[in-house]
């Protein structure tokens, strides 16, 4: 792809999915205790350490419980803007059109990241921010010892085919139509492929070392 280092800026926003009920964990898994925060307030601190222009935290399950427990309020949370998915149980991407539907108009990239992946690295992210800024690429994909992982980033003229919710099936069918529009970025985090949906999940989370891929 040709290269894109010389034109502007292309802002790039965060869009955490963080609307579902976690029925595999059997509780609000969100709000799970992680280090000094819990599992999302890791995500949301990572989002906010990295390069992207603007957060959308998209909420849906115990909506209300899960702002108490994040105290907007707070300056760790200074310019973070919620919404809610009232479809959340619909499948995730009901949530990813939510998102995008909050972006500002001259957003020209959006990173979705799981609100259930807490180890993902603020690394990372400048990594796939970074790869967008000088590609033409529009739809950038981490890996982590040759398997995908989440967040990915998507571009502008991309949206309107992620606008329309189509239950959980949008991101495969967008991968495969634009194949020839996407790039694999490997990358030193196991945390890419990490979520965090049992119990089990849960008590390794400790013991996830990184590795180079």
């Amino acid at each position: 792809m040709p290269d894109n280092s010389g034109s502007c800026k292309k802002p790039v926003a965060g869009i955490i999915l963080a609307a579902g009920c976690g029925s595999r964990m059997g509780t609000t898994k969100q709000l799970l205790p992680f280090e000094n925060t819990t599992i999302l307030g890791r995500v949301i601190a990572t989002a906010r350490a990295s390069m992207l222009d603007e957060i959308i935290l998209v909420l849906g399950f115990a909506a209300d419980r899960i702002r108490r427990s994040l105290d907007l309020t707070c300056p760790d949370m200074t310019g973070i803007h919620v919404i809610e998915n009232p479809h959340w149980n619909k499948g995730q991407s009901f949530s990813v059109a939510a998102g995008l539907k909050a972006l500002p108009e001259d957003t020209g990239g959006a990173l979705f990241l799981l609100g259930d992946q807490p180890l993902v690295m603020v690394r990372t992210i400048n990594r796939l921010v970074s790869a967008f800024q000088t590609t033409d690429y529009w739809i950038l994909v981490p890996r982590f010892q040759g398997q995908r992982g989440n967040p990915v980033l998507v571009a502008k003229p991309l949206f309107s085919h992620l606008a329309s919710p189509a239950g959980d099936a949008g991101a495969r069918v967008l991968f495969r139509e634009f194949a020839h529009r996407m790039q694999h970025i490997a990358v030193a985090d196991a945390g890419i492929i990490k979520d965090v949906d049992t119990p089990e999940d849960y008590r390794k989370l400790g013991t996830v070392q990184d590795a180079e891929p």
